[in-house]
């Protein structure tokens, strides 16, 4: 027997949105350690972990719902 999760369309954008968002902050901080900080370097940085926070969280309720409600 296969434990393989299916995940919807949808799911699946919202975790390639996520990768996207990560990569985005790896550069912002890169360059933040690099010595190119300006303002919008750091407010870009504060922006993206909080854009990756709130799709992480809302990801995983989506996920944690399914499988509750899968349970049942």
């Amino acid at each position: 027997m296969s434990d393989r999760t299916t995940i919807s369309s949808a799911t699946e954008v919202d975790l390639m949105q996520i990768v996207a968002l990560h990569r985005l902050l790896d550069f912002a901080v890169s360059e933040a350690l690099a010595g190119n900080v300006d303002d919008s370097v750091l407010e870009g940085t504060v922006i993206l972990t909080r854009m990756v926070g709130r799709k992480v969280r809302r990801l995983a309720d989506k996920l944690l719902v399914g499988e509750s409600s899968g349970c049942d």
